[in-house]
């Protein structure tokens, strides 16, 4: 090629280059304008999320103090991100994007650096007691089929990652990482008795520790690694601290010998049903009464749950791609139950509820219309005067339903939100029994200090 021709072919490639620089500089500009509009849509901005099941950002309320020190423009912006229209799909579109990068069989989201205290044995700094007395009544062998074998698979994950925050995603499965509070589990044991001395020895008063699943579908090395702790030592350690009087339900080596099941969800924090139910054999156990099986339940079936871990992984495409069925087991006396919600309205509702057209995020709340203050559940088929208050955060949910057709009536209370007199409602309806459920992560001092404050 001669020389003159190389520079008509280079002069008009550069020509060619800045024409589709600027094309796609205009495309740019106009899609982004077209974003900029599509965020100005005001009835397309969402109110609530459905997956992080919280009320999204409200457009602050002008002030001047507020506009003098910057902090409207900032609530603005902040306004404006998270209430984004179709801001969740987005973000499921970005997670996508990012599971492009490469095999990612193990990650962590959430908090970093947290650190556990360490467990102490219960004689550092409680005197020692006598653990409390269990009613040997053996119920049947737990689980359907009735032929479980004695030696169950070991279920335990035996994967090894990084530490590097709260939500550990390893085989498209989330676990929340637990560590261990001192000052949190010293307050639930002192809760517990302090409750125990003030309604009296007339009410039989159960601890029931809910272990998650880090600390039952994790190898013990796995959770050593993650920096988190013993829920198992954990619970031992507040039990050993429970006065004698007490009855302790012990669920957490029952739920790891059945660890191989679908104990947990995939993509939330809860337990699924059947680890609820495990449990309540645990409490029929201790109770003294005989537990009923799975088979005697009409099960109800729920697929295309998405919970919390998936939300709070940014959408994990690990996740998404491994998605949970809620099951769910009618009482056999009555699905009927009476609800006070959080504005104090009062609602007729089923125990086990249809929520088929829910959204992913929300298939949990088929048990017991999901958190609310106060639920009554009358069972017409038994009229022995019995009755049980349960006092619970969301993992009672699940619970409930199997505690049914055992009394003629059940008080579930959600501490979070109640706000009556637990001490003088205990005495005024008779209460037989009194149920504190709380999972792992709920021990803290501020929980605690909450249910405390429902005995004054």
């Amino acid at each position: 090629m001669k020389k003159h021709d190389s520079r008509v072919y280079n002069e008009n490639a550069k020509k060619a280059r800045r024409k589709w620089s600027r094309i796609l500089v205009q495309v740019f500009v106009i899609l982004f304008a077209a974003l900029f509009v599509l965020g100005l849509c005001l009835p397309l901005r969402p109110r609530e999320s459905d997956l992080e099941k919280r009320e999204l950002a409200k457009f602050p309320a002008f002030s001047f103090a507020a506009l003098w020190d910057g902090s409207f423009f900032e609530d603005v912006s902040t306004w404006f991100a998270d209430t984004f229209p179709f801001r969740e799909q987005l973000l499921s579109a970005e997670a996508g994007v990012e599971s492009l990068y490469g095999l990612r069989g193990e990650e962590i989201y959430g908090k970093t650096g947290q650190v556990a205290d360490e467990i102490p044995t219960a004689s550092d700094t409680a005197p020692t007691v006598t653990p409390a007395p269990v009613i040997t009544t053996t119920p049947e062998p737990a689980g359907d089929p009735e032929d479980l074998p004695e030696d169950l698979p070991d279920g335990s994950i035996h994967n090894t990652p990084e530490v590097a925050g709260t939500i550990y995603v390893a085989d498209n499965r989330g676990f929340e990482i637990y560590y261990f509070n001192h000052g949190g589990a010293d307050a639930y044991a002192s809760m517990i008795n302090t409750v125990k001395s003030k309604v009296g020895s007339q009410v039989n008063v159960y601890s029931l520790l809910a272990p998650t699943n880090f600390g039952v579908c994790l190898d013990e090395n796995v959770q050593s690694s993650l920096g988190g702790s013993s829920q198992k030592d954990a619970f031992n350690y507040i039990y050993g601290m429970l006065d004698p009087s007490v009855r302790q339900v012990p669920v957490y080596d029952e739920l790891v010998r059945h660890n191989a099941e679908y104990l947990y969800y995939n993509t939330d924090h809860h337990w699924t049903a059947l680890g609820a139910y495990y449990a309540y054999r645990q409490f029929a156990q201790v109770k003294g009464i005989t537990p009923h099986e799975l088979s005697d339940y009409t099960e109800q079936v729920y697929p295309g749950f998405l919970g919390t871990f998936y939300s709070y992984s940014n959408q994990s495409e690990a996740l998404k791609n491994n998605p949970d069925t809620v099951y769910a087991y009618v009482p056999i006396g009555t699905n009927d139950a009476t609800l006070t919600n959080v504005n104090g309205e009062t609602v007729n509702w089923n125990i086990v509820n249809d929520v088929s057209e829910y959204g992913a995020g929300q298939k949990y709340n088929c048990f017991i219309g999901g958190d609310n203050p106060y639920t009554e559940i009358n069972n017409p088929s038994i009229t022995d005067g019995s009755s049980c208050v349960i006092i619970k955060e969301s993992y009672g949910n699940a619970f409930v339903p199997f505690l049914v057709d055992h009394y003629q009536t059940v008080y579930v209370i959600d501490y979070r939100y109640y706000q009556g007199n637990l001490t003088q409602f205990i005495q005024e309806k008779g209460v037989d029994d009194l149920l504190f459920l709380n999972n792992a992560d709920a021990l803290s001092e501020r929980n605690s200090e909450t249910m405390l404050g429902l005995f004054p």
